[in-house]
């Protein structure tokens, strides 16, 4: 049987793990975690007696809060905060934007770009000499002022001849199909259940090495989330409310296990 142990501390925080609450399949791991916080609080209110003495507490509405930062963008936590699943699609649909220089009254866009045939091009711009947008040319079945044609069997933009010096710049949007992961946030879809591994490494005075590790039954996560991206590192921000009456766990909202690193199996 274990001793009882000194007081801990936590040395690192090494993931949470999230399965199925009653599947058992593995969902997601948060390996680069940056922070964590389990908050436990409870309701309680006073019973009061004759001028208003305090005589007991009456105490309830246990609730237990999970939440934290991890330093990468996690998919799985992605599914799990919007209540849908990643698609692999094979002609996934996105807005390109090419960068490119006339040449001899023609220019070549990178990828091919798809639509409705003969308005492939979404919207085609000359750059003015301090890089930003000037005038917008328009697609048609022939060159002309202001007009050009694109093929896209070859990708082969056409302008009217002499209209632009070579090196002209200009800016081509179009959608191009292309294999991805696609997770899409649908409005009456929302955040799901999972049951939740915590795993961390500590030391008491001593050296002594234990693990632990916090295991929430059933972990309830919140739709309201957000990840900041720019300049800075893009983190992950996550919520989740632990819930009592798990399938198998009763009123259980966390159990917190401690056990020696190199402990040996019962």
């Amino acid at each position: 049987m274990a001793n009882l142990i000194a007081d801990l501390a936590i040395t690192s925080l090494d993931s949470i793990t999230a399965f199925g609450v009653t599947s058992n399949d593995f969902l997601f791991s948060l390996d680069e975690l940056q922070n964590v916080t389990i908050e436990n609080a409870e309701e309680k209110t006073d019973i009061t007696g004759k001028q208003g003495r305090k005589l007991t507490s009456l105490k309830r509405n246990k609730t237990v809060t999970i939440s934290g930062t991890s330093g990468t963008l996690v998919a799985g936590l992605l599914e799990m905060q919007v209540g849908n699943e990643f698609e692999s699609k094979a002609e996934a649909t996105v807005r390109w934007v090419d960068a490119l220089s006339i040449a001899s009254d023609a220019a070549t866009t990178n990828f091919k770009a798809v639509g409705t045939a003969g308005a492939e091009i979404t919207a085609l711009y000359i750059k003015n000499a301090d890089g930003t947008l000037g005038d917008k040319l328009e697609q048609a079945d022939a060159v002309a002022a202001g007009k050009f044609t694109y093929d896209p069997a070859t990708k082969a933009l056409a302008f009217y001849t002499g209209a632009y010096a070579d090196g002209t710049e200009i800016a081509v949007f179009y959608e191009r199909k292309l294999a991805a992961n696609v997770l899409e946030n649908i409005s009456d879809k929302y955040s799901t259940k999972c049951k939740l591994f915590i795993d961390a490494t500590a030391e008491d005075t001593c050296a002594n090495v234990y693990h632990v590790q916090i295991y929430v039954p059933k972990a309830d996560f919140d739709g309201n989330f957000s990840f900041e991206m720019g300049d800075n590192q893009t983190t992950h921000a996550f919520n989740a409310e632990a819930l009592a009456g798990a399938c198998g766990a009763g009123g259980t909202m966390w159990t917190y296990t401690v056990f020696g690193a190199n402990e040996a199996d019962a």
